[in-house]
């Protein structure tokens, strides 16, 4: 993760560069934490540019954003304003303000009713949202209005105000979805007040209206999905909500039955599959399961007539869960076994088997179901399979196959400690002593033939196979003069390090004559400020860790500066080891 302390390392040396200029002049203004955690800033430049950062802890940096067009990860506004912010959090603590909120409310008591409704009517005369937004507020002062048509003018004037005209730029969208996720704030405010009706209008009335936008705009950055997410979002929530009217849910109903026809709401993201999760719960709740199951079986005609297999399993298994939730065992009974190739209908059926110990029959499913997945050569499918078989073996205290599982999926890809315990837990003490020794001979002997097989065509050692394979092993079994003995013949400052924090309190002398050829291999190969500036660190943090080899270390700086004395940059971010010789 990105820290206030460390983010000039991870970034490239350019945007650094432009970021700490913009810093230096002074581009960023109103830096300002508008809730906890979260700063918002400007950046003036050639345009002026919104920057929002979101900290945790003071110090690492969870999100940011800016409203610039760049395409990359990060942009210079958003360096030139994590810059400052590490200026200021640096700073005392300044004196604790008074509370605002509280400010706020002793000056409305100040104010009279007649100076009061003399405000809202001159502001409400110059601001058309003002307006709108008050009386929504207060529209259940007035049975007359309708919601539904104030919500759907403001959603179209601010599409027109950031449209282009057939297609919605990046950053317009951007812009386009900070005005709209205010106007969802005010949805979560209805909720608040149990206002769920009006609640629902406002989500209905942004779906309305923002579905097909994203079809003509550039979403790349997911804004317009978050915002139709969000709007799906709250309608769950009334949904869900036991205090919400029968005929509020009935509305509901009716809208979700119309917007699932809709392919845009599946052919864009996982929005229809949501939005059938609220038709599921609704079509329960109101009795109306003939509506959901004739909606299904239409979807699952027409993409077996697409031939989009992938879309008639997903309704198939939604079926078959509606079925089971409405109570209708025999006909999900008989669709389940018409469908057992479908792998998330066969998961289902093999969870039920286990639910009633039925675990022979469901061994025998998961079998079958690890050869279809290999005949359809889905290696990812067989694994889960693989990992069901686990969790039978363990109900069925099966230490043979709990030990073959665990011992394959601990070194599957890398290393895996969890599996690697569960195996290790399943023997005693004399007999794992005896199984992780069988073991290591193995991997040392699997290792030497494949690089003699492989003799003259590859560039690394049998050590450099070996450090991989067996460090995790000698870590977690603290074979502490193992690991040091593979590491002797490694000569790659990165790979030396990785293993520094566990060694460096036993044999830190012999850590330091790793180190010191290795550094100066590093100085032979690095080529840019970043990486100068990575290896003058990684030399300070041994001699912090070793101060024995301070001189040492320094020497080594010494030479790679003589040695490459047109290297300005690298001079300087060495002469931050040499100074400190004492």
């Amino acid at each position: 993760m990105l820290t206030l302390k460390n983010f000039e390392l991870q970034l490239s040396d350019k945007i650094v560069h432009r970021g700490r200029e913009y810093y230096e002049n002074a581009a960023v203004v109103d830096l300002e934490e508008t809730e906890e955690g979260l700063w918002y800033a400007e950046v003036t430049g050639s345009d002026t540019y919104q920057v929002e950062v979101r900290l945790l802890r003071k110090n690492n940096i969870a999100s940011y954003s800016c409203d610039c067009p760049y395409e990359g990860d990060i942009c210079k506004h958003v360096v030139a304003v994590l810059f400052l912010l590490k200026e200021e959090l640096s700073k005392a603590p300044a004196p604790q303000k008074g509370d605002p909120k509280k400010d706020f409310k002793t000056l409305l008591q100040k104010i009279g009713l007649e100076e009061c409704r003399e405000f809202i009517l001159t502001h409400a005369a110059s601001d058309q949202k003002f307006k709108s937004i008050f009386e929504r507020y207060f529209a259940d002062k007035d049975g007359d209005m309708d919601i539904g048509k104030s919500y759907t003018q403001q959603l179209k004037g601010l599409i027109r105000s950031n449209s282009g005209g057939d297609f919605i730029d990046y950053r317009s969208v951007q812009q386009l979805a900070n005005e709209i996720n205010g106007l969802l704030d005010e949805g979560r405010r209805l909720l608040e007040k149990g206002n769920f009706h009006n609640a629902f209008i406002l989500a209905r009335s942004v779906l309305t209206e923002v579905i097909d936008l994203i079809t003509y705009c550039d979403d790349s950055g997911g804004y317009i999905g978050d915002i139709i997410n969000s709007a799906i979002a709250l309608i769950k929530v009334v949904v869900e909500e036991e205090k919400a009217m029968t005929d509020v849910q009935a509305e509901i109903f009716d809208f979700i039955r119309s917007a699932v026809s809709l392919p845009v709401y599946f052919d864009y993201g996982d929005f229809g599959h949501d939005m059938l999760d609220v038709y599921f719960t609704l079509a329960i709740k109101l009795n109306e399961q003939a509506s959901y199951l004739n909606f299904i079986d239409g979807q699952i005609k027409k993409t077996s007539e697409d031939e989009h297999s992938y879309r008639k399993d997903y309704f198939l298994v939604r079926k078959v869960a509606f079925l089971h939730a409405i109570g209708n065992f025999s006909d999900a009974q008989a669709l389940l076994r018409e469908n057992l190739d479908i792998v998330d209908i066969r998961r289902g059926e093999v969870r039920r088997l286990v639910e009633k110990t039925d675990l022979s029959s469901a061994k025998q499913l998961i079998v079958e179901g690890i050869e279809l997945a290999r005949k359809k050569d889905h290696p990812g499918t067989v694994r889960q399979w693989e990992e069901e078989l686990l969790h039978i073996a363990v109900l069925e205290n099966d230490k043979d196959t709990i030990r073959y599982y665990t011992k394959h999926f601990a070194f599957d890809r890398g290393f895996h400690q969890i599996y690697y315990n569960q195996w290790k837990s399943s023997f005693d003490m004399d007999e794992w002593e005896e199984e992780i020794e069988k073991y290591i001979e193995e991997r040392i002997t699997g290792v030497e033939l494949q690089y003699q097989k492989n003799k003259g065509k590859v560039w690394y050692s049998p050590d450099t196979l070996l450090l991989d394979v067996l460090a995790p092993i000698y870590i977690e079994e603290k074979y502490w003069d193992r690991l040091l003995s593979l590491m002797s013949q490694e000569i790659d400052l990165d790979r030396l390090l990785r293993y520094h924090d566990h060694l460096v309190n036993i044999y830190p002398i012999q850590l330091l004559a790793l180190y010191l050829p290795a550094f100066g291999r590093k100085g032979d190969i690095v080529g840019n400020r970043r990486e100068y500036t990575d290896l003058a660190i990684k030399m300070i943090m041994v001699i912090e860790a070793i101060p024995e080899g301070t001189d040492e270390v320094i020497t080594i700086a010494e030479e790679i500066c003589r040695k490459y004395p047109r290297r300005p940059a690298m001079i300087q971010e060495l002469n931050r080891v040499i100074e400190m010789r004492g």
